[in-house]
């Protein structure tokens, strides 16, 4: 058994699907998106194929978790709303680990962190727990170590200058207060949001971004954090 570690599949996102690059022959994939469909006079939805990427996150994803490993999803299931979560649900119900192995920390897209609760009785049927933060130990064999997670960088990062290559949110005032502190030493992070193109965006060395965008849309394995966590 191995854990594995992802976060922002975006699940019936467009936008997100159309900055990946799954934006239809005539539109171009990047952050216009929204206003090359209104000059179309088209919906975003429309000029996107974000149904193949759904299909190709939930493809990488049973590539490398077996049935025997669990999952961990660090947030932003899904673009938020009944379409896109019940859109969401239907591939996690896909993948190859049970809902038992499935473990679900809430992002900013997930309605259920700001105590909605619709939706929640749906996610319960997906994932065996559900949190805004969680710990867990990873270990490469060898080296065991205990990390935070939560979908959220360090709240100290929040401060920070803007990073490069992160999404215009990464660092929106009153998500601030769902970020853990990093008051101690020895304290590891996993997390997601930012959208970074590489783990280490803050050149902190005690987190690490696990985001599909970090990591060439695939999840990380227990055994390369702890190898990276080690290498710092």
């Amino acid at each position: 058994m191995t854990k594995y570690f992802t976060s922002d599949t975006h699940f019936a996102h467009p936008f997100v699907a159309a900055l990946r690059g799954y934006a239809k022959t005539g539109f171009t994939s990047d952050n216009t998106i929204k206003q090359q469909a209104n000059e179309a006079h088209m919906q975003v939805k429309d000029c996107v194929n974000w149904y193949r990427h759904d299909m190709d996150v939930t493809g990488h994803i049973n590539e490398m978790v077996g049935e025997n490993d669990e999952l961990y999803i660090l947030g932003d299931l899904c673009s938020g709303g009944a379409w896109s979560l019940q859109q969401a649900l239907m591939h996690v119900k896909s993948l190859r680990c049970p809902r038992n192995n499935r473990h679900l920390i809430l992002g900013n897209h997930d309605d259920v962190l700001y105590g909605k609760s619709k939706g929640f009785k749906d996610l319960t049927e997906a994932f065996g727990e559900i949190g805004r933060i969680g710990m867990t130990d990873i270990t490469d064999g060898g080296t065991t170590m205990t990390v935070f997670l939560c979908h959220f960088q360090w709240r100290e990062d929040f401060d920070l200058p803007a990073a490069d290559n992160v999404a215009s949110n990464w660092a929106k005032p009153e998500l601030r207060r769902y970020a853990i502190p990093q008051v101690g030493e020895n304290m590891r992070l996993l997390h997601g949001h930012t959208h970074a193109n590489t783990p280490h965006e803050f050149k902190n060395r005690d987190e690490i971004n696990v985001g599909l965008d970090a990591w060439n849309m695939r999840p990380v394995s227990e055994v390369e954090l702890v190898r990276m966590f080690q290498e710092n």
